[in-house]
């Protein structure tokens, strides 16, 4: 099925054909992302900046719209496949374009702004989905990955990029944080204790697939709650989505209908 993260009204589409399908959705790993380093600001068709949809706006509406087919699935999970750069990472709800001036753009600025915000988002929708649900999420670390998200840029770029020495995992080697978060059995239950304790973020999982912590950014209720909203607006849900979803009703996205 074709999915393009750089366009809503494809991801609406694609969600509306899944769940049509009325099947079970049991693990949904978004893992697609991108890094343009070095490259001048770029955004999307629907007007946002690239980091930001492909690596967070995207994912998100996604997860969001497939969750009649995740609780049809239940128990079953969002696995954010995220990076380390988030620690380095600081969202301006205001200016999640990165537009204003206030801070100068670079696509280290949009890489790691983006995968903040994903973190951030994921902590509020797991606080909004009800144990009873049965679908958890979490946020993955794969560490450094040598795999092909250098191919766009220059070739004298890409030289420098396979040349630094710290590429240590290969790509099936990434792919075991992600791999660990959607099967091993201990996720859900960690996951629901966190809930438990009213811990301020989601499930985050090391490279090395154990339980680590966030960064202290990421901790803000206040801002994760803004980037949550903020989000749901961009993406074009209303904000008691989530709940009417759980509940089987119906949710109007303001993308996708020119499609359907």
């Amino acid at each position: 099925m074709q999915l393009d993260l750089l366009s809503l009204d494809s991801v609406v589409t694609f969600a509306n054909a899944w769940n049509a399908r009325l099947a079970p959705l049991h693990v949904l790993i978004n893992n697609a992302g991108i890094f343009s380093i070095g490259e001048p600001q770029k955004f999307s068709k629907d007007g946002f900046e690239e980091h930001m949809q492909v690596n967070h706006l995207a994912p998100a509406q996604l997860s969001i719209l497939l969750l009649p087919s995740l609780i049809r699935g239940s128990p079953s999970r969002i696995i954010n496949v995220n990076s380390v750069m988030h620690y380095v990472g600081f969202v301006d709800t205001e200016d999640m374009n990165a537009v204003s001036g206030k801070r100068k753009y670079s696509s280290l600025l949009g890489y790691t702004s983006s995968k903040l915000a994903q973190v951030m988002f994921s902590s509020v929708l797991h606080k909004r989905l009800p144990v009873e649900a049965g679908v958890n999420v979490v946020c993955v670390s794969p560490g450094i990955v040598h795999t092909n998200v250098a191919r766009d840029l220059p070739r004298i770029v890409q030289a420098a990029y396979h040349l630094i020495p710290y590429f240590i995992f290969s790509a099936q080697e990434g792919s075991r944080s992600a791999l660990f978060s959607a099967t091993d059995p201990q996720i859900p239950e960690y996951c629901e204790l966190l809930k438990a304790d009213e811990w301020p973020v989601c499930a985050f999982i090391s490279q090395d697939c154990r339980p680590t912590n966030p960064s202290e950014e990421a901790h803000s209720v206040e801002t994760s709650f803004e980037v949550w909203e903020k989000t749901l607006e961009m993406i074009g849900l209303p904000s008691d989505a989530v709940e009417r979803l759980i509940e089987g009703k119906e949710v109007k996205c303001r993308y996708g209908t020119q499609n359907d």
